[in-house]
């Protein structure tokens, strides 16, 4: 039986998983994705990574391998590896999350044209984006910056590793600050800001491309065929759109893990101004070839409930034995322990009184993340004039039944949530899939591959009852930014 691999290169943990072609789990792999944390946040370690990856892929059985035709990887965004001309890295590669160039984006907040850069790559200026972290190579490590050959993403050189081959795919491109998406080329201009030859960017491909079989030394190590096709991948969040079937306008995709992403499939590019936004999100190409997408989320979703556990000194257990009931009295979080659509955002509590247990704060926190969520719902909706017809959410925090509950309700939609937890990793095998033509087209590797474990209906009573406090969430939400920003001010004050 013919067998697949799919790699996710994730925030926290790399997960490669082997499926069959009907979309079966035949064995699975994880590790922590090497990181090492400073003050700022932290950068990944992309030979750590690779070194890491090979061993795990060595480990798997010769039955599952000897049957794997092809592979792909689906990533996390924004972080970039500069390579040598022997396609070693050479630099840094501060996480999507990294904190170091917030004052670079400062610096150039009068300087850039927001609403040109929206129109122009689908993203609001925001620091997390590869162009800023390109500026502080080029600002703190000038002579590296200057030697590097070649740049591209995390997922390009695992790729370039494996095949020998470099790419730099349109769904992680979207998600620089430098891809024109119009065109489906660099932006000559914005290169020119950051200071980078047009000729040291890797290749841009769409995802689902051959990029060529496995380097014999890889399929000699790792045990691996050696006429397996590597194909290009895409990112995470669109990966896992893929392996839902979230490819076409009116489908939308919930991905819950330590971010909670919203993504709603478009037909087309659209046509928005971002001075029209009330609130901001990104558009930009899908991992299916001539499909689009809106994209937002709460940088903390998972994490937010992570950082509780940790501070409660529980585990995940403790959601299953959790009361069920709805509090009262709602304290409202606001989750931007990682962040959020501005500059400086923070996380808070609100409402809290001495009375309150543990129980009725855990419960508040995730209620708390449904209104933050219904909130970006909305405005994506309205202004992309998106009608809703199917939603699906994959992820661990689908395993949270009392989250999931609250969601559907607060959403007021039904969710469908799929067996595999892995929908990054299946859709990155279903890329692979597709490119070596085991899938006829997408809605084809949908029906073979889709596995429908729970539907989630939204009850009427609950929605009702949590109503007032969305209502007092938006309103308190304006003012948990002016407070955020007043703090930002003046830690930039001491800064400089």
């Amino acid at each position: 039986m013919v067998h697949l691999l799919g790699i996710d290169i994730g925030t926290t943990n790399t997960k490669i998983i082997i499926f069959t072609e009907n979309g079966e789990m035949i064995e699975e792999r994880a590790f922590p994705t090497p990181f090492i944390s400073d003050e700022y946040g932290g950068c990944y370690q992309p030979q750590k990574v690779l070194n890491a990856l090979l061993e795990n892929l060595k480990s798997f059985s010769s039955d599952a391998k000897k049957e794997v035709v092809a592979l792909s990887i689906s990533s996390f965004a924004e972080v970039m590896v500069g390579l040598d001309e022997s396609l070693q890295p050479i630099t840094k590669s501060p996480a999507w999350f990294d904190t170091r160039t917030d004052f670079i984006f400062q610096e150039m907040k009068d300087a850039i044209n927001g609403d040109m850069i929206y129109r122009l790559t689908g993203l609001s200026p925001q620091s997390k984006y590869s162009f800023y972290k390109l500026l502080w190579h080029q600002k703190f490590e000038p002579d590296v910056f200057q030697s590097v050959r070649y740049w591209t993403s995390m997922s390009g050189y695992v790729l370039a590793a494996l095949s020998g081959v470099l790419s730099f795919d349109y769904s992680l491109a979207s998600r620089t600050m430098f891809f024109d998406q119009q065109n489906r080329q660099w932006s000559q201009e914005l290169l020119d800001v950051i200071g980078v030859p047009l000729e040291k960017m890797s290749r841009l491909t769409p995802s689902g491309i051959v990029l060529g079989t496995i380097q014999k030394d890889i399929s000699h190590f790792t045990g691996l065929p050696e006429n397996l096709q590597v194909v290009t991948g895409g990112h995470d969040h669109l990966c896992a759109a893929v392996a839902v079937g979230v490819f076409q306008q009116g489908q939308v995709l919930i991905s819950t893990g330590t971010t909670e992403n919203l993504t709603m499939a478009l037909d087309a590019i659209p046509d928005i101004n971002l001075s029209h936004l009330k609130r901001t999100f990104s558009w930009g190409h899908h991992a299916i070839p001539e499909r689009y997408y809106g994209m937002s989320g709460i940088y903390s979703g998972g994490y937010s409930l992570e950082w509780f556990l940790k501070l409660i000194n529980e585990d995940y257990q403790y959601f299953k034995e959790m009361p069920q009931e709805i509090p009262k009295e709602v304290s409202l979080f606001f989750p931007y322990l990682l962040g959020a659509d501005y500059d400086g955002a923070r996380g808070a509590f609100i409402n809290l009184e001495g009375r309150m247990e543990k129980d009725d704060l855990t419960k508040s926190l995730i209620i708390s993340l449904s209104f933050e969520y219904k909130d970006l719902w909305d405005i994506m909706a309205q202004t992309l004039n998106i009608h809703v017809e199917r939603v699906t959410n994959v992820g661990g925090g689908t395993q949270n039944d009392f989250w999931m509950k609250v969601k559907s309700a607060v959403l007021n939609e039904k969710i469908l949530v799929p067996q595999d937890k892995e929908g990054s990793c299946k859709g990155a095998a279903i890329l692979a899939g597709m490119a070596v033509g085991l899938y006829a087209e997408p809605e084809d590797a949908y029906r073979k591959t889709f596995h429908l474990a729970k539907i989630y209906e939204p009850d009427s009573d609950l929605r009702e009852s949590l109503l007032p406090w969305f209502r007092l969430y938006i309103e308190l939400r304006d003012d948990i930014r002016h407070l955020n920003e007043k703090i930002k001010r003046i830690q930039m004050g001491r800064r400089k």
